[in-house]
């Protein structure tokens, strides 16, 4: 070899330093950027040049390539292990705080103490029932009670509306992410194409946001021959080489329940997303609505069953008039067919009786109203139910835009009620203690917060009487059929201790999957992330090849000095 070999040897040898000077220098400059892949400088000897035959001599070395520390499995299994870590962290927040909200409001109250409280008030009354002040009490309980119910309604329901706000957010940014995996995967064939080389810091940027995506939902990669990387969630496509077909939400119902639907942006098909953060929001929104549709069951039955008591019982005194609270919306249609009605109680057939009693003579009569509710053709209507009405002797009534109202002969004649055992005049709203029919309006009726006289602790008619309202005291432990033979305390104590036990799932199963992802990015870090000292060691050998290059290329300097001096 020439000296002009060897002086091109020691020239390539240090741009080959230089360049691997520049990859260590680079790791050393992203030490502390968790998206970095630690580089490598690939070098391998020249090829040999042949002096003679038999005789090869050594041409220095070349860059093979600078390549990405990276364990594409490993990578995969982070993607995966951060999806299900996101999807039981996002579930362990939110189910916590609707365990929160049921153990307690801002009072530290809970439903299952406002309901003791309130059927304690009854119970108070049954052993004074001619009490105003106990009266007092019952109603006092029961707008506590009331507002209460409502105000769990309205925090779970704004809980729920936050959840799907945030589904909707976290699909935005899932869209964002897919296509800029999509523009990358552009600018990364286009930077690879040819085999000049690997876009290191484009794949890096890739990976990054892939990872990210992942926190939102579940997805599978599989890079292409060009350098591409197609994204799947499930068996569907959402990013193919420089195509995304976009995630957007789709409002749709679910279990008669509006609710917001992740989809694919370009067919408005459902994506199947089983982990991530969506996927821990669409499962707590569902376990929201299921908690949402127990609290309206619960209430409904509570309301229906203590209306039924006192719709049968007797106040003080009885009334002149009665309007029923609530409105039929066919007053031709039998009361049970409530798709007609919009009765959200249903009656079924039986009877009760209505009391006459003329104030000036104490005489009462009494008269049974039957109530047919077989599917026969001759069910009773609000119709046929006001001309029964009218039938008796004294009374008239009216179903003026299906509301029926009744009212007596005169200011001496006053109407009471027993014995009902179809649940009419509960349905209607007939002298019944509460309004409404699930926690978005559970109410005490006005007429009987304006005249305590009118709260019923009676059942024969008697002042003294306590029937009706020693019945109401023990029901919060009496099965009911609406509540699938469960009492109302029962029910609400279930809901509450299914709620604790998912909370308390999710928990553990978010301590866990947090623990294997900490597990695999401490091996990606062993792999993959810099370390400063061994980058430093890196660095001093490669300065010190460059100078023994520099210094070769001194003594070639000198050599050829050495020869021009030789020439006269």
């Amino acid at each position: 070899m020439s000296l002009i070999g060897t002086l091109n040897l020691a020239g390539n040898a240090l741009a080959v330093q230089q360049a691997a000077l520049q990859t260590t220098s680079n790791n050393i400059s992203n030490a502390g950027n968790a998206n970095y892949t630690r580089q490598v400088a690939n070098l391998s000897p020249a090829p040999d040049q042949q002096l003679q035959p038999g005789v090869s001599i050594g041409t220095g070395v070349d860059l093979t390539s600078i390549s990405r520390q990276i364990d594409e499995a490993l990578q995969s299994r982070i993607n995966s292990a951060t999806s299900d870590s996101s999807s039981a962290s996002t579930a362990s927040n939110y189910l916590g705080q609707v365990q929160s909200t049921l153990n307690a409001l801002s009072d530290g109250s809970t439903l299952s103490s406002e309901l003791s409280t309130f059927f304690n008030g009854w119970s108070s009354l049954a052993n004074s029932p001619t009490d105003d002040g106990a009266r007092q009490v019952v109603v006092q309980n029961g707008v506590a009670l009331a507002s209460y119910i409502q105000t769990l309604g309205s925090q779970l329901t704004a809980l729920q509306s936050t959840v799907n706000t945030t589904v909707a957010n976290q699909a935005s940014s899932a869209d964002a992410l897919a296509t800029d995996i999509a523009k990358l995967n552009g600018q990364i064939v286009t930077s690879q194409g040819g085999a000049a080389g690997t876009a290191n810091d484009l794949l890096d940027e890739r990976d990054a946001d892939v990872l990210q995506l992942s926190q939102f939902m579940n997805v599978q990669t599989v890079t292409q021959p060009d350098g591409s990387m197609n994204v799947y969630v499930g068996s569907e496509p959402l990013v193919t080489g420089t195509t995304s077909n976009g995630v957007a939400v789709s409002q749709q119902s679910v279990n008669g329940q509006v609710q917001n639907v992740v989809v694919f942006k370009s067919s408005n098909s459902n994506i199947q997303i089983t982990s991530g953060s969506i996927a821990g929001l669409t499962g707590t929104e569902n376990e929201i609505s299921n908690v949402v549709g127990q609290l309206n069951s619960i209430t409904g039955n509570l309301i229906f069953q203590v209306n039924k008591l006192t719709s049968s019982g007797q106040g003080t005194t009885g009334v002149t008039s009665v309007t029923a609270t609530n409105a039929v919306t066919n007053t031709a249609a039998a009361l049970s067919d409530s798709s007609n009605t919009g009765l959200k109680f249903t009656p079924t057939t039986g009877s009760f009786v209505v009391h006459l009693t003329n104030t000036s003579t104490g005489l009462t009569t009494s008269t049974l109203v039957h109530i047919d509710q077989n599917g026969t053709g001759t069910d009773t209507t609000l119709d046929s139910l006001t001309a029964q009405l009218n039938g008796i002797a004294n009374i008239s009534a009216s179903d003026k835009n299906g509301t029926l109202t009744i009212n007596t002969s005169g200011s001496n004649e006053q109407l009471t009620f027993s014995d009902d055992t179809s649940g009419t005049l509960a349905a209607l709203g007939i002298n019944t203690f509460f309004t409404g029919n699930d926690s978005t309006n559970i109410a005490v009726n006005s007429t009987v917060q304006n005249n305590l006289s009118l709260v019923t602790a009676a059942q024969n008619g008697e002042s003294a009487d306590n029937q009706t309202a020693l019945a109401i005291s023990t029901l919060g432990d009496t099965a009911q059929t609406g509540l699938s033979g469960q009492s109302i305390n029962q029910a609400y104590e279930g809901m509450v201790n299914d709620v604790a036990t998912k909370t308390a799932t999710a928990t553990s199963d978010a301590t866990s999957t947090a623990q294997v992802v900490s597990t695999l990015q401490a091996q990606r870090q062993n792999l993959s992330g810099v370390s400063l000292d061994e980058e430093t060691v890196n660095l001093l050998t490669e300065q010190r090849a460059y100078q023994s290059a520099a210094r070769v290329i001194t003594t070639v300097n000198t050599m050829m000095d050495d020869l021009m001096n030789l020439i006269p």
